[in-house]
């Protein structure tokens, strides 16, 4: 009776031994072949959220502050009358406002030669304070991460679901990363850092605790990538836009 006790036991415990060595291997590969590419991703992702402000700081053209606390911003069609004052033949495609207030708006418009360029006007005083006839530092880095500045075609870009696609991979590391590492919560309460045992107790350390530290981020963008993946690849990342016709 004991011998076929033991035999259970030994057998229960090989197959939960097999079964974590399988969960352990899926998680392994989920993220091993893309770590790059992913790394790139964040980074790039980083940059994309204050471009705005990085050209703030670089190009004098973007700032706007009221010259007094008294003073308003204009309305939109105070804006549009400015910017056709200034270039008659401009034909305004959109008007977009940023959500900080000392920053100058960005008026997109086309000229009758078919050549378009964005125009920086101060939202207090309607004054054109320059021109942009190209990809600018802010646009160029939200291309470049959210589609690999691959080209549209027949309206969506490739690229968008190249970069949704790996939340894919990136949900399974999650989920499998959960399974693999058993009571992960304790470390929320007891975090474990040994650095005087040698790098490989160091870095098995490490991973778990900067997991937890990147984990409601990687939970956020995984999450979106799928919905992006699933859903459309031609969102696009503006802020708040108005379309506004040429009359």
């Amino acid at each position: 009776m004991k011998n076929n006790d033991s035999t259970s036991f030994i057998a229960n415990a090989e197959k939960k031994r097999n079964r974590a060595k399988w969960w352990f291997l899926v998680h392994s590969w989920a993220a091993l072949p893309i770590w790059a590419f992913v790394f790139f991703i964040c980074v790039s992702g980083t940059i994309a959220t204050v471009s705005q402000e990085i050209t703030w700081l670089v190009n004098p053209a973007v700032r706007a502050n009221a010259p007094d606390n008294a003073t308003t911003m204009l309305s939109f069609d105070e804006i549009r009358a400015a910017v056709k004052q200034a270039q008659p033949t401009a034909i305004i495609k959109s008007i977009e406002r940023p959500v900080k207030s000392q920053f100058a708006l960005t008026v997109q418009i086309s000229y009758p030669d078919a050549s378009s360029a964005s125009v920086f006007v101060n939202p207090y005083t309607g004054v054109i304070q320059g021109t942009s006839s190209g990809l600018d530092f802010r646009s160029f880095m939200r291309a470049l991460h959210g589609w690999l500045l691959m080209p549209f075609t027949v309206g969506y870009s490739i690229g968008w679901y190249i970069v949704a696609f790996f939340g894919v991979p990136m949900m399974i590391s999650l989920v499998t990363g959960l399974v693999v590492y058993k009571r992960f919560w304790k470390s929320y309460f007891t975090p474990r850092l040994r650095i005087n045992r040698g790098s490989r107790v160091f870095w098995g350390d490490f991973h778990p605790l900067g997991w937890h530290l990147v984990c409601a981020f990687y939970r956020d963008y995984q999450r979106d990538s799928d919905v992006v993946f699933y859903t459309s690849g031609a969102v696009r990342q503006q802020y708040h836009l108005l379309d506004i016709r040429a009359a």
